[in-house]
């Protein structure tokens, strides 16, 4: 443990209350205390959460219970605070900054990073068809990556000090279980769920095309991270790939959201390991692969609450408890302060 990390814990074990009582809590602090370069308190004013979106040529397989129409429907609502995730930003005190990273359709007019407005960072109108050919070319996974760092960056440069990770697009839990398929050594079997609610008949599809995708990959021998995302992914999957990747290069914690999100640090991971020491996961998905890639990177998630919603729900939930985390850690007293007996560690 680094001594930015030994200072903060030795900090909590002082506070006036049993040792180690707020579990995975206390370990947050201690994250993020480390990420800042400091023991103080982090300053968590300004919360952000960025929704990616992007559609999915592998949709005329059947493997989705909408058409893609509606990832631009549902995106469009997000700026008009339409949608569930608006009211539970509204709640944690957090901005929603919601970008066509590679949506169907024209491009939007807004460039600059701004709330209230679908900003367009589009690397491609929808990806091609995962299950027959690769579903980018390398350099637009390398564009999508690049746009995920450099929005770190700029909200960074406007004042924010977290991000939550969040997605719309339809058909985006197939390239998800691809990707977990692929870099874990699984079976589709082992990673494909329901998705937003797939019948039977669309869950046997679903097998059916992330079988073909990962094998196709795995006889042409791909195994570099990036090649295996332009493959197999999705241009909010790469975007979300370069959120994590930003976190590390810009020194800022990022939230894991649901199972795309985790997917995607997952391959952050494999891209730079220091990603998992700046990431902060949020929830256990109720899709199997959130699970699957938190356990790979190592996280423990604090919510376990069966959510599957996307759109960075379960990472804009745990902004709350982390404020209540951080108030104890400023400002509760120590034992000494309250006249009472520490308590050991044993």
């Amino acid at each position: 443990m680094d001594n930015i990390s030994q200072n903060a814990k030795a900090h909590w074990d002082n506070i006036a209350k049993p040792i180690d009582s707020l579990g995975l809590l206390e370990d947050y602090v201690i994250k993020l205390c480390r990420i800042s370069g400091s023991e103080k308190p982090y300053q968590l004013d300004k919360k952000a959460l960025v929704i990616l979106c992007g559609d999915h040529g592998v949709v005329t397989e059947g493997v989705t219970q909408t058409g893609s129409e509606v990832t631009r429907i549902v995106s469009e609502n997000f700026t008009k605070g339409n949608s569930c995730v608006n009211q539970m930003a509204d709640v944690a005190g957090a901005d929603v900054f919601t970008i066509d990273i590679g949506m169907l359709g024209e491009e939007y007019p807004d460039k600059d990073l701004k709330t209230g407005a679908v900003i367009d960072r589009k690397v491609g109108k929808g990806t091609r068809n995962l299950a027959n050919e690769a579903a980018m070319s390398a350099q637009q996974c390398q564009v999508a990556i690049q746009v995920g760092i450099d929005l770190v960056a700029e909200l960074k440069a406007m004042g924010y000090k977290i991000i939550a990770t969040g997605e719309m697009g339809i058909g985006n839990t197939t390239p998800t279980s691809a990707l977990a398929a692929a870099f874990l050594g699984l079976s589709a079997h082992e990673v494909v769920g329901r998705g937003a609610g797939l019948s039977s008949e669309g869950v046997t599809r679903k097998l059916r095309v992330v079988e073909q995708a990962v094998a196709r990959v795995r006889e042409c021998d791909v195994i570099e991270p990036v090649e295996l995302l332009a493959q197999l992914g999705g241009y909010e999957l790469a975007g979300m790939v370069g959120l994590f990747l930003g976190g590390v290069k810009h020194q800022m914690p990022i939230v894991i959201d649901g199972a795309i999100s985790a997917v995607s640090a997952m391959v952050a991971d494999r891209i730079d390991s220091r990603v998992r020491n700046y990431a902060l996961a949020s929830h256990i998905s109720g899709e199997i692969t959130g699970k699957l890639a938190l356990d790979e990177l190592g996280l423990k998630a604090i919510i376990d609450g069966g959510l599957r919603l996307g759109e960075g729900s379960g990472a804009v939930a745990l902004f709350p408890l982390l404020d209540m985390a951080m108030a104890v850690y400023k400002n509760m007293g120590s034992f000494e302060d309250y006249d009472i007996e520490a308590y050991e560690r044993f």
